[in-house]
């Protein structure tokens, strides 16, 4: 069969489809172990939750890819990846990411996929001849109707840094704190 391509809409779960937000790790079996993705410099992702013809088309391309029924019940739920650092510039990379009218997305200005959002993907499944398998790798992702991601930026603390009072404590820590102020 070659290489072929397969083109499913579905709504977007986890969307780690940017150079900034990818998967470094991936499937990691036990601390000491490495990553499905540390090898190649992480990976883009997506889970894609898609109706049974989406799934049928995916399934005719010949993709070896298999469904999970999605706990919320809106359909079959199919991870979708793009190893980083392949080697090769077709393989490679972050996929292209455009919105509803083919525009390039940027990140920084449309912010991340969240879930929930509307998606069409493009993937290739392709022949590994010298292994005698099948394997299906992240093309693109067109963003057909944009969902927010919930929290935006998240704050990130280590030991180099002092979080702030706001940052550090819950409104009922501080609620506490201000019952207990007499003055």
């Amino acid at each position: 069969m070659a290489t072929r391509k397969v083109q499913l809409t579905g709504i977007a779960e986890w969307a780690k489809v940017f150079e900034k937000n990818r998967d470094m790790t991936g499937y990691k079996p036990t601390p000491s172990a490495e990553g499905t993705y540390e090898k190649y410099d992480g990976a883009c992702t997506i889970n894609l939750i898609m109706d049974e013809a989406n799934y049928a088309a995916l399934q005719a391309s010949g993709s070896p890819k298999k469904a999970k029924p999605d706990p919320a019940g809106r359909g079959l739920m199919v991870k979708f990846d793009r190893k980083f650092n392949t080697g090769n510039s077709f393989s490679g990379g972050a996929p292209t990411v455009t919105d509803v009218d083919g525009n390039p997305w940027n990140l920084d200005t449309h912010g991340a996929i969240g879930n929930g959002s509307t998606v069409e993907i493009v993937a290739t499944v392709y022949d590994v001849v010298q292994y005698g398998s099948v394997g299906t790798r992240l093309d693109s992702v067109r963003v057909i109707d944009h969902v927010a991601a919930e929290g935006g930026d998240v704050p990130v603390f280590s030991a180099n840094t002092t979080p702030s009072a706001s940052a550090s404590s819950s409104p009922k820590v501080e609620a506490k704190l201000n019952d207990e102020i007499l003055f």
